[in-house]
């Protein structure tokens, strides 16, 4: 509840934390399928430890939630000195600032957002996070209610039961659109790394309607403008098991 309601701040807040003030439309909330990262990034800590049993071995993880606009005019980096810019900028996400995430947050996230072992929730509050008008710790909570609200849905449990195979493009977005509609899939980008032969599951990106971040998980939350999403992923995509 503390994080819906502290979600629901996003509606209210004035975004004055950029100057120029961003033009915000929507957000994309964006979810790793861990494996396939830790495919091609084996030295990460995250990654040097995940095996079968880990919750980021059957399900999606948290990459982040991306203050947006259609127009492609992204804010980032918002009221944050040039030190910390470059700091990021050059990958040394640990020496950054903590978002002020509290305790539960954080062990939340340990779980939830394996990343966050290479500092990543720094890296994310830093380059997005400030951007929302949200403290580091309700920001985290919004983005952690978003997850567990995509877990929930019938492409995660196809994923799930896909693990180690491959299942069809079409299938995913037909169980996405089983839950929220007609035409919601336009919301969903499945995206691919191509190895060989076969498009590996990397991450899906949700777009959001700026207003609808507290609500429950709905056709009417997500933001459809624009062109279909494609990801670069092929008619059969393969979810890799860890290890």
């Amino acid at each position: 509840m503390r994080a819906l309601r502290a979600a629901g701040l996003i509606a209210i807040v004035l975004l004055a934390a950029c100057e120029p003030e961003p033009e915000i439309d929507h957000y994309v909330l964006a979810l790793n399928w861990q494996p396939a990262f830790c495919e091609y990034n084996t030295a990460k800590p995250e990654c040097g430890t995940l095996d079968e049993d880990d919750f980021a071995a059957t399900n999606l993880t948290l990459h982040g939630l991306w203050p947006n606009a259609a127009d492609g005019d992204h804010p980032f980096y918002c009221s944050v000195t040039a030190n910390d810019r470059r700091t990021d900028e050059t990958g040394d996400w640990c020496a950054l600032p903590a978002p002020g995430t509290d305790q539960a947050t954080q062990a939340a996230l340990t779980e939830a957002m394996p990343g966050s072992r290479s500092c990543l929730d720094r890296h994310e509050w830093i380059k997005h996070g400030t951007c929302t008008g949200l403290g580091g710790d309700a920001y985290f909570d919004t983005s952690l209610h978003l997850l567990r609200e995509v877990e929930a849905t019938e492409l995660a449990n196809l994923l799930r039961a896909s693990i180690g195979r491959e299942v069809s493009r079409r299938d995913l977005l037909q169980a996405w659109e089983r839950d929220f509609g007609p035409g919601t899939a336009k919301a969903l980008e499945i995206v691919c790394r191509r190895d060989g032969s076969r498009g590996l599951l990397t991450e899906l990106r949700l777009a959001l309607r700026r207003d609808a971040l507290d609500e429950p998980l709905s056709g009417s939350m997500l933001f459809r403008e624009g062109p279909p999403p494609h990801g670069g992923c092929p008619a059969q995509i393969y979810i890799d098991p860890a290890g």
